[in-house]
Parts: C-alpha cells; structure tokens; sequence
C-alpha cells in the first residue's frame, strides 16, 4: 500500500478535495513546495462529493497528478453523497470544474485509485504516521467525519488537521459557506471531536474580508508565468475568472497556511466552533471566542495579502529557475 518515499523524514501531508480548479491550485502548490522549499511530503490525494461529483473528482485528480509529473502520489476514492443531506454544487468553475474546455491538459493517463476508502486509508495513515500526519481538508468533510465514527481516536493522532470552509458570522456573513453547507452533519462531527492544538479552520469570511486581489493581477501577473502548471489553471479558471472583478479562492490560501502560516496568517483566534443543523439557520456557523467551555480550535482570523501573493508567483515560478 506505501511506497518506499514514506521512509522519508518528517510530516506527511494528505489532501481531502473535491476537485475544482481552487483545489487543482492548492494542489500544485503542495506539490511544488515539496519540490522546490523542502516542503512537506505529500503521500495521498482523497476524493470527496463537492465542487463536482466524487467520480469526475476522481478524474480531475488523475489529470493534476499526470499534470505535475507525480503520478507516485496514492489516491483514495472517498464519499459520493453527504453523509445525510446537502446542497447541490453551483458548479462555479464549471460542470467538470476545470473551466469545461477541451484543452491538452485535461487528458491524462490513468492511474489506478488505491483499493482502501478515503476513510479507513486515512485512519490508517493516522496510525502509520501518529503524530506525523497533516490533512489538509478542502471540501467537505464527508471523508474526515467517516473516520472519527469508524476511529474516534483519529484526529489525536494527527499532526495538524486544516479545514477550509465555513464563516465567521457577521452581517456580510449570515448565510452558510458553500463546503459546510455540503454536509453540514460532517461538519458538526468533526468539530464535536475537535482539539485546539490540532485542529485549524480557515473560514471563507476571513479570507475575503482580508484580501483585495483583483481579477487583473490573477490575469495579468499571476496569470502570465509562462510556466505549465500556470497555463493549466488558467483553463481550468476560464469561467471562474469572469464572474467577480475580485480574485479570492480559499482553497489556494488555506493551502498557502498549511505550507508557511507564521508567513501567512495575520491573526488567530481560539474558539468554540460549532454549526446549526436544524431549521432556517441549518449550515450556519457559530463561534464562542469568550466561552467558559472549552475551546475545539483555532479560526484564522486574519491573512496577510502581499506575502500570499509573493509565495504564489515563487511557487509557480519555480519550474522556470
């Protein structure tokens, strides 16, 4: 089931998505961090239901693998539905959540998923690499919810587990976010078994109350590396890119936290952090920064902008030096 890289020192890192062009970048900024910055090793990419369905997840992973040459990364088919009821995807960065093109970078060579599920591999992976692991999860948290009910000792065993999802509630945001919203039952799951030294959120909110990137810098600066992995997401970003004159992806940023978050995060907080499950409220987050119960784990509060912007154009800069 390892491959002989897992004797390689240090954390490992897997990768829960859901396949859209925000994770193909996220992705890719793994991948090179460990390439090029002596970043962590990235051992497993995990598939879950979200920005597409779980079986075109399955195919994108294939491409992004085939893409960055790192075909040796493992893959772990995961959960195809909600663990109860979710929402249907808006397939924001289009119906195959690569910018439905038909470019050369969306055809690939097969790689054959692992024959484990996302959730036992995961718990596995846990054990082999107790105190080891970081998960970063990207979508929804179908896969990592499984796990604490098959394992309810998983997540002590992990180093770090980063989720991205969910809001600070606030009078801009008092609707629920998109990857909480998808399986609001696995959210409330993992939070209910959730420890502050090792669990972090990275809230949609905070991200874009925090950055002003414009659609201009995407396209013009970050957009004109002439590097492949740039040209890639720029297909896969075609119709994403024209819906906002802002430029802010949460995957990407989360991402950019679990590769260097003293670089990264401007302000953190600890919290009780929980979600509404039932009635008109269902999906919608609750924090308690104040409360005499005890804190579950830290929320980004603030992302510093420059610096983000800065490791993206030296991550996918690297290839070219």
């Amino acid at each position: 089931m390892h491959s002989s890289e897992d004797t390689i020192p240090g954390p490992k890192l897997v990768i829960d998505h859901d396949g859209g062009a925000d994770d193909a970048m996220a992705i890719f900024m793994a991948l090179q961090y460990q390439k090029y910055f002596g970043g962590n090793q990235v051992i497993a990419l995990t598939t879950t239901h979200g920005n597409v369905n779980e079986p075109q997840v399955f195919n994108n992973t294939q491409k992004f693998l085939n893409i960055v040459d790192r075909r040796d990364v493992f893959i772990y088919r995961g959960s195809k539905f909600p663990l109860v009821e979710g929402i249907e995807s808006d397939y924001y960065f289009g119906m195959d959540g690569l910018g439905d093109s038909e470019s050369e970078f969306l055809e690939y060579e097969p790689i054959e998923a692992q024959s484990n599920s996302a959730a036992l591999a995961l718990i596995e992976l846990s054990k082999k690499f107790e105190g080891e692991l970081i998960v970063v999860a990207l979508g929804p948290l179908t896969n990592i919810a499984m796990a604490v009910r098959l394992d309810p000792g998983f997540i002590s065993r992990l180093l770090k587990l980063y989720v991205a999802g969910g809001h600070i509630f606030s009078e801009i945001y008092n609707e629920p976010e998109f990857n909480a919203e998808m399986d609001v039952e696995s959210y409330y799951i993992v939070l209910q078994n959730s420890q502050p030294d090792i669990v972090t959120l990275v809230p949609f909110s905070q991200v874009y109350l925090s950055h002003n990137i414009s659609r201009e810098w995407r396209v013009s600066t970050l957009g004109s590396i002439p590097s492949e992995l740039i040209r890639a997401l720029n297909v896969f970003e075609q119709k994403s890119i024209v819906k906002s004159e802002k430029w802010i992806l949460l995957d990407p940023v989360a991402m950019a936290i679990v590769l260097n978050k003293t670089q990264i995060i401007e302000e953190w907080r600890y919290t009780y952090n929980s979600i509404d499950l039932c009635g008109r409220g269902r999906g919608t987050n609750t924090n308690n920064f104040t409360s005499n119960e005890y804190f579950n784990s830290k929320i980004v509060y603030k992302v510093k902008e420059e610096p983000y912007k800065k490791m993206l154009i030296d991550i996918f800069s690297a290839d070219l030096k």
